[in-house]
């Protein structure tokens, strides 16, 4: 019988072995309907996953009762790990390691959420307090990381967690590794990823200097930049990249003054933390 070390060590190493197969895999499911069902059933049901764009990238005047100062995107994280029970940190970022990441630290790894973290192997990581996660997202933004939280049921599956109403994850991604590069390439009925409620890219054509800074920071292929700038509102997932690094201001992100309420609300239905 294969123990929980085991069947991360063997859940690690098809990952690494297959990771950068995942965009040919992808595109098979617009291909084969029947593929596409078994591949939904396997990694995608019952998914709900928001990006929550950089903090630097936007401003937002207005607090929320009971918190300390303006209220910023990641604080739909921090008030997540507040309520957790168990909250468990990934010692790496699987998909930084299996693409041999050099751009970006590859120890900023996934923090998980709910009783499904208390299940994970310790092969791969350790439980932590909610100072230490706290620390931790402040260290993915400094290095320019995005945050994704959600019912991500690939990762319920290779950590071999249980139910996957029982975790919820917080990756913490980069541009040129993030498993959601694949995105584009699935079939539409199974994508589970989407920009969160609330966050909207505005774009300014006559700012555009053609340099392509927006283009090469952008992992969906959302936006090109040459004579002016071309936005493609379906593929972008408003994670504030292309907007941070615009040296022309011809981007910019805006939040609502509810969405982080809204966002936090979103999330908190998925998976019950205080338990």
């Amino acid at each position: 019988m294969i123990n929980l070390i085991d069947f991360t060590d063997i859940s690690v190493a098809i990952i690494k072995r297959t990771f950068k197969g995942r965009f040919r895999l992808a595109a098979l499911t617009g291909r084969s309907g029947i593929f596409r069902r078994i591949v939904d059933r396997l990694f995608f049901e019952g998914d709900d996953i928001q990006v929550i764009p950089r903090n630097a990238s936007i401003k937002i005047n207005r607090s929320i009762p009971g918190a300390q100062g303006t209220v910023v995107p990641s604080d739909v994280l921090r008030e997540m790990i507040g309520r957790s029970k168990y909250i468990f940190r990934m010692d790496f970022c699987i998909c930084r390691e299996s693409s041999g990441c050099s751009r970006y630290p590859r120890d900023l790894g996934c923090i998980f959420l709910g009783r499904g973290a208390a299940r994970i192997s310790d092969k791969v990581g350790s439980l932590i307090s909610a100072r230490e996660a706290l620390e931790h997202i402040d260290r993915c933004q400094e290095a320019g990381l995005v945050h994704i939280i959600g019912r991500n049921r690939i990762d319920s599956v290779w950590l071999n967690t249980g139910p996957h109403d029982e975790l919820l994850s917080i990756c913490n991604c980069c541009e040129c590794c993030c498993l959601w590069r694949m995105t584009p390439y699935l079939h539409e009925d199974i994508t589970s990823i989407t920009p969160m409620e609330g966050a909207r890219m505005l774009v300014d054509g006559e700012r555009c200097t053609g340099c392509g800074a927006c283009e090469e920071i952008c992992f969906t292929g959302a936006i090109r930049a040459g004579d002016g700038i071309e936005h493609d509102r379906d593929r972008c997932l408003v994670c504030g990249r292309c907007a941070e690094r615009c040296p022309g201001k011809a981007l910019r992100v805006v939040v609502d003054p509810e969405a982080v309420d809204e966002a936090i609300g979103r999330v908190e239905v998925l998976v019950d933390v205080e338990s």
